[in-house]
């Protein structure tokens, strides 16, 4: 593996950035040990990766090449589920009473549903709890600013 001086100088000038995340710095370093013929066993030992992840990473850098590997986005696993219209479904589905046989809904429940009204091919039951938790979370705002409007407005209206 090669880089010009240029790009050699770029690297170690990326990897004294503050402004980089950890990600970022331990591609950038990988690449700089790659550089220097540091052994993948011995690259991953100081930086905390697995001999796995060190050779991942100088696959991604020869197919990507040297500005597109150090300035990826981090990806983490697939796109999320959870889009505004299942947020709506999911409130609907909360007011409403739980399917028959069922004192109240559960996340499996709510899963299920979620599958056979088509918002999803399939659903976590963690995506669920994690769209509950956020409607929860914008619910409390609301009543919140609800309660603080009250004072204010009884304070302009006089």
């Amino acid at each position: 593996m090669q880089l010009t001086r240029k790009q050699q100088a770029y690297l170690a000038d990326f990897i004294s950035s503050e402004t980089i995340s950890r990600q970022q710095r331990n591609r950038a370093q990988v690449l700089q040990h790659w550089l220097a013929d540091v052994p993948a066993q011995e690259s991953g030992e100081l930086l905390g990766l697995s001999i796995d992840r060190v050779y991942s990473m100088r696959r991604a850098f020869s197919q990507q090449g040297f500005n597109d590997y150090l300035h990826a986005v981090p990806r983490c696993g697939a796109p999320t589920k959870l889009t505004p219209k299942l947020e709506g479904l999911l409130r609907r589905l909360m007011r409403g009473p739980a399917p028959a046989n069922h004192r109240r809904w559960t996340l499996p429940l709510l899963a299920q549903r979620v599958v056979e009204l088509g918002y999803a091919e399939r659903i976590c039951t963690i995506t669920v709890q994690k769209a509950l938790r956020q409607i929860s979370a914008s619910t409390q705002r609301r009543g919140a600013l609800k309660a603080a409007e009250g004072p204010c407005a009884l304070m302009q209206a006089s």
